[in-house]
């Protein structure tokens, strides 16, 4: 897949993927379709402010299955952007450099609805909804009802197929079977 080019209006999802798993992609590719994107930029978190003693795999590991799973579809481009600039994993931080680096192209952040919940505890949160739109699609065992705080309205909620997988439980999976190898545990549960 190319990159942006002028003009067009594109998806970002972004996540630790450790791992990323078909509910990322059915969510970003539900809303592509429905929102009539021009294609996903995937960022893998490189510096994850909270997670960073909680992931399973180093980050060239997770941008490896991030590339693997987003090869299949030509609609997804995986961005190295957080690490290229070395940026400390805020979300704003993140926007802010992929807007500089496609100034002609029009952005969406996209989130599953197990994230509603947390956008209060994202740093600058309000900044963020200044400089996009973030999309919430439909994630197994949450709910896309609105959630009234702050930048409730600045939400817009989208119904998208649910895939009930999580990393949580893919990661569990993989500690229960004693799969060896990455590869092998990747293409069982993804």
């Amino acid at each position: 897949m190319k990159a942006p080019e002028s003009g067009e209006t594109w998806g970002i999802l972004g996540g630790t993927f450790d791992p990323i798993h078909k509910g990322h992609l059915s969510l970003a590719s539900d809303i592509k379709n429905i929102k009539k994107l021009d294609g996903i930029l995937i960022v893998p978190s490189f510096l994850h402010p909270f997670k960073k003693e909680h992931l399973s795999a180093s980050y060239e590991d997770r941008l490896a299955m991030t590339r693997l799973a987003a090869a299949s579809l030509d609609v997804f481009v995986v961005s190295t952007i957080e690490r290229d600039l070395n940026l400390p994993g805020y979300t704003l931080d993140t926007i802010k450099a992929i807007k500089n680096a496609y100034s002609d192209i029009t952005f969406y952040f996209i989130i599953g609805a197990d994230n509603i919940a947390q956008l209060p505890l994202w740093h600058n949160i309000s900044e963020i909804l200044k400089e996009i739109k973030i999309i919430v699609g439909k994630r197994p065992h949450f709910e896309l009802n609105k959630i009234e705080n702050d930048f409730s309205d600045s939400l817009e909620y989208i119904k998208t197929s649910e895939v009930d997988i999580s990393s949580t439980e893919i990661k569990k999976y993989f500690y229960k079977k004693n799969l060896k190898n990455s590869k092998q545990f990747y293409t069982r549960m993804c």
